[in-house]
């Protein structure tokens, strides 16, 4: 009879520590998104706010660095690009204050969910699609060199897939609807890529951005995968001390297209394919190029 008291014991004991556990994870997600809430406020709107928006490893970073050599002089002379481009949630979590002395256009790079913005939400969207195949890769190996070195590609693959809340799927989804009539200009990272002069006219034209042919060739080089790699500390993980198992050299890791469906195995695109064409594959008329329609579907 002492020994089923015990085991009630425990397990209640058990009950109860996975319940405030869970319980102090809610909180802290809570605790974080209302303070993301007041930075966001403190931050403040503006009308020619332009924000870059992705699922991580889709071009933000290119993006970030064309709109910055498209607005200003393009002076290297910024530690991070953070500094010239902020990612606010970023900044909100590490607990900074808004930089309120940004000039217009401020650049706001942004991975949030399309619910985070609402219609009276001020400024412009610059959406970058990028097939999911490539991102699961990219993904992959920016979470090995981050901390987790032995993270393996298959068991990734499958939280990429099977992840409900904001995955690759819904994230890009809602964006690609738009419920809220938001102003954005979509545009595929193979494209942006691929046709450099012919983004940049476009991304500037909505921006109402007026190109110098003269800051062309400027434009062009430091906004190259080379010139960016060789700057990568400007771009990648910057922290106070380096950390074990981190690789800080591989942020710029390759820009390159279609590594995808080279590593992927046929039941792994298949399935990848098969979800795509029940989520996304609709949307594809909002681009005149994506690779997984010209690749694979």
């Amino acid at each position: 009879m002492e020994d089923q008291k015990k085991t009630f014991s425990y397990k209640l004991v058990s009950l109860m520590h996975k319940f405030v556990n869970k319980l102090g994870r809610n909180l802290s997600r809570a605790a974080e998104e209302l303070n993301y809430l007041k930075f966001k406020m403190d931050f403040g709107e503006r009308d020619d706010d332009i924000y870059i928006v992705t699922f991580p490893k889709s071009g933000t970073t290119l993006m970030q660095m064309l709109l910055y050599q498209l607005t200003t002089n393009g002076e290297m002379n910024f530690k991070h690009i953070y500094e010239v481009s902020p990612w606010i949630r970023n900044d909100s979590f590490k607990k900074r204050k808004p930089r309120l002395d940004l000039p217009s256009p401020r650049l706001i790079k942004s991975h949030d969910p399309y619910e985070y913005f609402d219609k009276a939400t001020k400024g412009r969207f610059i959406f970058i699609f990028r097939d999911g195949m490539d991102v699961v890769i990219s993904l992959y190996h920016q979470r090995k060199n981050y901390g987790m070195p032995n993270l393996e590609f298959d068991k990734f693959f499958k939280s990429f897939m099977t992840t409900t809340k904001n995955n690759w799927f819904t994230f890009n989804r809602k964006w690609l609807e738009n419920k809220n009539k938001l102003p954005i200009f979509y545009i595929t990272y193979e494209e942006l890529t691929t046709n450099f002069d012919g983004s940049l006219r476009k991304v500037a034209a909505f921006c109402n951005i007026k190109v110098a042919e003269k800051d062309l060739p400027r434009i062009r080089e430091r906004c190259s995968f080379e010139f960016m790699k060789k700057h990568e500390d400007k771009f990648g993980e910057q922290p106070p001390e380096p950390k074990p198992q981190f690789v800080y050299d591989q942020f710029i890791r390759k820009g390159k297209s279609g590594e995808g469906k080279d590593i992927l195995t046929d039941k792994q695109k298949k399935e990848f394919v098969t979800k795509y064409r029940q989520t996304i594959l609709k949307f594809e008329p909002l681009f005149k190029k994506t690779s997984l329609k010209k690749n694979l579907l």
